[in-house]
C-alpha cells in the first residue's frame, strides 16, 4: 500500500523557466528541433505505458526520423545524446513489434497491456500517518464533506528564487538563474461523493500569466514584464481524494501534440495540487494535535525520502487552521538532466526544507487562504567527456493561495 504523492519542485522551477522563456539552454535551431523530439518521446511513452501499443510505436517512428534528421543536419551537436536516444527508440520500437507475452499466452493478438494495480495507503496510525498528539480539549474526527455540483476557485501566486553554478569553469551555455513569479487561477467543480467519501472532481486552469524580475545589471526603473502563458488556459483535469485529503488519482488532460513546456505544465500542477492537501489522522482529534506523514515520493525519476509533521493550530466547526514542516533527503542516484532532457546525470545532493500555514474549511476540497514556503538545494554531476563539472542550484519558492 502507498499514498500517492508528487513533490518536485526543481521541475516547478524549471517549468517556471521554460514557459516564461527565460532560459533557452541554446538558442539555436538544433536544440528547438531536439525539444521537439523529446516531446514526442514523452508522448510515446505514456502511449506505451497505457497500453497503446500501435499508437505508441507510430509516435516513436515520428521521433526516430526527427533524430536521424536532426543527426543529418548537425552532425556534430550532442553525438552521445542523439545515439542514446536513437537506440532506446530502437528498442522500443522492436518491443512493441512483438505480441505481447499476455496476448502470446492466450492465443490472441493486439491486445493491450495490462495496467499494473494502484493502491492507496489508508491513513490510520499504522499506515503512512502517524498520530503523534490527539490535543486537547475537545475532540472531532476531521473529514472532508463537499457537496456534488460545489464550486471553489484557487488563486495561486508563486515567487520563485533559482539560482545555479556550473563548477567554477564558465558553463558552455546559459544557466537557469532567475527571479520569477507565476499566478494561476483554478476552477474546481465537485463531481461526485461516493458512499465512502471519495471526491471526485474536475480542475480548469483560468488565467496564467508570469513575469521574470529584472536581471542583475538591467537598466535603472526597469520592470518586470508580464505574460500569458500559451496554451494553458481552459486546460482540464479530473481527479479523486478520500475524505482524509489523500490524493488517490490527479491527470491532467493536455492537447493533442502537446510540446513539453506544456506537458512540464501539466507535472507542475499535478504536484501543486496534491502538496496543497492536508492530510487527515482516522482519529479524533482537537486543538495542537500533531501528526506525521513519512513516505518515499517519486516524480520525473527522482526518489526522495519526504517527511511532513503536521499540527492543528485552532479548530471552529468546519474551520481548521494548520502548520506543518517539511524535510526532504535523496540518496545519490541516476537522473534526467534538468538542462538537457535525454542525458542522464548523478545526483549528489538533494537537501530540502519547507513550512506551510493553511487555512481550511472541511466543506470545501482546497485550502482557503495560506502561505507555503520551500527551500532545496541540489547537486549533480554531469558527464561531459574529460571534463565531468559539478551543478549546484539552489531554490526558494514562496506560493500565497487564495480561494473563494
Amino acid at each position: 500500500m502507498r499514498v500517492r504523492a508528487k513533490v518536485n519542485w526543481l521541475s516547478s522551477l524549471l517549468v517556471l523557466a521554460l514557459l516564461l522563456g527565460l532560459c533557452p539552454v541554446q538558442a539555436d535551431e538544433a536544440d528547438d528541433q531536439y525539444l521537439q523530439i523529446y516531446g514526442l518521446i514523452q508522448q510515446a511513452d505514456d502511449l506505451r505505458a497505457n497500453g497503446k501499443r500501435a499508437p505508441a510505436r507510430a509516435k516513436y517512428l515520428e521521433a526516430y526520423t526527427g533524430l536521424t534528421n536532426l543527426k543529418k543536419s548537425y552532425p556534430d551537436w550532442n553525438v552521445n545524446l542523439v545515439s542514446s536516444r536513437l537506440k532506446y527508440i530502437t528498442q522500443q520500437v522492436t518491443s512493441l513489434s512483438e505480441e505481447p507475452p499476455a496476448a502470446v499466452a492466450s492465443g490472441t493478438t493486439n491486445a493491450p497491456e495490462a495496467k499494473p494495480e494502484t493502491k492507496v495507503a489508508t491513513p490510520t496510525s499504522s499506515g503512512p500517518l502517524k498520530l503523534l498528539g490527539a490535543g486537547a480539549g475537545s475532540r472531532q474526527a476531521l473529514r472532508l464533506h463537499p457537496k456534488t455540483g460545489d464550486k471553489q476557485t484557487l488563486n495561486l501566486s508563486a515567487k520563485v528564487a533559482l539560482e545555479t553554478k556550473m563548477g567554477d569553469q564558465p558553463p558552455p551555455f546559459k544557466l537557469p538563474s532567475m527571479t520569477a513569479s507565476l499566478d494561476i487561477a483554478l476552477d474546481i467543480t465537485i463531481k461526485d461523493v461516493s458512499n465512502k467519501g471519495d471526491i471526485t472532481y474536475e480542475v480548469t486552469v483560468g488565467d496564467a500569466s508570469g513575469a521574470e524580475e529584472p536581471r542583475e545589471g538591467a537598466p535603472q526603473g526597469a520592470k518586470a514584464k508580464k505574460s500569458s502563458l500559451p496554451g494553458v488556459k481552459g486546460m482540464t483535469a479530473t481527479g479523486t481524494m478520500s475524505s482524509h485529503g489523500f490524493s488517490k488519482e490527479l491527470e491532467f488532460k493536455g492537447p493533442p501534440g502537446a510540446d513539453p513546456q506544456t506537458r512540464l505544465f501539466m507535472d507542475l500542477m499535478k504536484d501543486v495540487l496534491v502538496q496543497l492537501t492536508v492530510p487527515l489522522p482516522e482519529e479524533a482529534v482537537g486543538t495542537g494535535a500533531k501528526w506525521e506523514v513519512k513516505a518515499p515520493i517519486q516524480s520525473h525519476g527522482i526518489k526522495v525520502d519526504q517527511t511532513a509533521t503536521y499540527e492543528l493550530v485552532s479548530v471552529e466547526g468546519d474551520n481548521l487552521k494548520t502548520k506543518s514542516t517539511t524535510t526532504q533527503r535523496a540518496a545519490n542516484q541516476k537522473i534526467d538532466n534538468p538542462v538537457m532532457p535525454g542525458m542522464k546525470v548523478d545526483l549528489t545532493k538533494w537537501s530540502g526544507k519547507g513550512s506551510s500555514e493553511l487555512g481550511l474549511d472541511t466543506g470545501k476540497l482546497m485550502p482557503s487562504s495560506g502561505t507555503m514556503e520551500l527551500h532545496t538545494e541540489i547537486g549533480m554531476g554531469i558527464n561531459m567527456g574529460p571534463q565531468s563539472p559539478s551543478l549546484t542550484m539552489k531554490m526558494d519558492v514562496n506560493l500565497r493561495i487564495e480561494a473563494k
